[in-house]
């Protein structure tokens, strides 16, 4: 996928990421590496999944998040896929997260959507991270994180080197 534009800090790029509708947070050892525009959304799928699972997984402490916002649906992202190294560490993933719900508060989003395929990421996981199941007469795990009460307070110093 086309890489177009890269903001390292969040403050300064803060104009940015409210303009990019679809993007990837990179993070390495539990540290913001960037934020990458991206020119399209990803599109996972289960043989992509399944693939990376067996034969593409990074060995390093690396963590990817893509995102976008859907067209015509300005107060919402999407969390298309998330791609961990093995070695990957709970700090790298709850780090792409948060980034993730300050790029909503940067946007002024109501909610984070993600379609859950990884059995192994367990929905009291997914309650203790603040989402709550969504859409639940629909195949599959539907969660959304929703910010209709405002935006939780995030240390971004845990993730992010001095801004």
């Amino acid at each position: 996928m086309l890489t177009i534009g890269t903001v390292t800090n969040l403050t300064t790029g803060a104009n940015q990421l409210r303009r990019w509708r679809c993007g990837r947070i990179r993070m390495q050892s539990g540290r913001l590496v960037s934020v990458e525009h991206r020119l399209m959304a990803s599109r996972p799928s289960i043989a992509k999944v399944w693939w990376q699972a067996k034969h593409g997984r990074m060995r390093n402490d690396t963590c990817y998040l893509d995102y976008h916002q859907p067209l015509g649906m300005p107060a919402f992202l999407t969390l298309d896929y998330v791609h961990a190294g093995k070695s990957a560490g709970y700090q790298s993933f709850i780090g792409s997260l948060e980034i993730l719900s300050e790029i909503a508060r940067l946007r002024g989003a109501l909610a984070i959507v993600a379609h859950i395929s990884n059995g192994s990421i367990s929905d009291r996981f997914l309650r203790r991270c603040g989402w709550q199941p969504h859409l639940e007469d629909w195949a599959g795990r539907h969660w959304i994180r929703r910010f209709y009460d405002g935006y939780p307070e995030i240390d971004l110093g845990r993730f992010v080197a001095s801004e």
